[in-house]
């Protein structure tokens, strides 16, 4: 099973990731990541130390 952060670590250190890969991920992860990549891929210029190594966890708040 391939997490988020093992995903980032591969894109920076190889710069690619295979559909094998998106495939052991899972669903939260890949959406977290690829949400990432379009980030990184308008506002970095494609650079890859500029990747986020941790996922955002977002709360959601319940209302009452």
């Amino acid at each position: 099973m391939l997490t988020y952060e093992d995903a980032v670590i591969k894109l920076q250190t190889s710069g690619n990731i295979t559909l094998k890969d998106f495939k052991d991920m899972t669903y939260e992860d890949l959406v977290e990541l690829l949400e990432e990549i379009k980030k990184w891929s308008l506002f970095a210029n494609g650079k890859p130390e500029k990747l986020k190594k941790e996922k955002d966890k977002k709360k959601k708040k319940k209302k009452n």
